[in-house]
């Protein structure tokens, strides 16, 4: 719903204050899973990763934390996917 939207497009930006920027939070995982697996890791496929991990917990049950870090995720997956996105 449109108020579960509206909560994550919130969340990024007050998580922007205790968990840094995101774009450079995820260039910062993606160089260090790059350096792990040995194989190019772009940020936005952090995003997208980490978008698995949060429906995976939601797999064992309901919390709201769940769909609102899910839409959260793909909202920052897609501004950084864009062509003409500033925080590629």
């Amino acid at each position: 719903d449109a108020e579960l939207a509206y909560e994550a497009t919130g969340t990024i930006g007050e998580r922007s204050s205790s968990h840094g920027n995101a774009a450079y939070t995820l260039s910062v995982v993606a160089a260090m899973w790059s350096g792990y697996l040995g194989k190019n890791i772009r940020p936005t496929e952090v995003a997208q990763m980490m978008l698995l991990v949060k429906i995976a917990r939601a797999k064992h049950g309901y919390d709201r934390d769940h769909y609102v870090d899910q839409i959260g995720y793909t909202l920052i997956a897609e501004s950084m996917a864009r062509p003409w996105s500033e925080s590629k």
